[in-house]
């Protein structure tokens, strides 16, 4: 890198920095689950009824997509683009239902389950329609 570019690299703010990595993380990411799928930019436009001028700019890093979006093109392509860890500590639950598909360890549920809080409660809901509270 030239000591200009240095420069220039070093006065742009951390956030916006991380901004830059980030889109362009989340471009290479839909570009990969593209291409193991075989899905094409069209195909993919298609499903989520966004041009295909759009799909493009996202897979070139240009486009800065919603947290909407982003849950659209996981849903579209059948699988997560980002992956927020969560974990819940707690020593005591009330269970609702079949407790045996939530047990990832002592005090941990996934942050891929969905919930409900309600007051100081968890509520953790699987498709089966079983429930637990945490």
């Amino acid at each position: 890198m030239t000591s200009l570019l240095r420069k220039a690299a070093a006065i742009v703010p951390p956030a916006t920095r991380k901004f830059v990595e980030r889109q362009g993380a989340f471009a290479v990411r839909i570009t990969e689950i593209m291409k193991v799928s075989g899905m094409t930019q069209r195909q993919l436009a298609e499903k989520l009824g966004k041009n295909e001028s759009y799909i493009s700019r996202i897979v070139a890093g240009w486009a800065n997509p919603t947290l909407r979006t982003i849950v659209e093109f996981e849903v579209a392509l059948g699988q997560d683009v980002i992956d927020i860890p969560y974990q819940k500590k707690s020593h005591e639950s009330a269970v609702i239902g079949d407790d045996r598909a939530w047990e990832l360890g002592e005090g941990v549920r996934s942050a891929r389950m969905p919930s409900l809080s309600v007051g100081t409660k968890i509520y953790y809901i699987n498709t089966a329609g079983s429930s637990m509270v945490g």
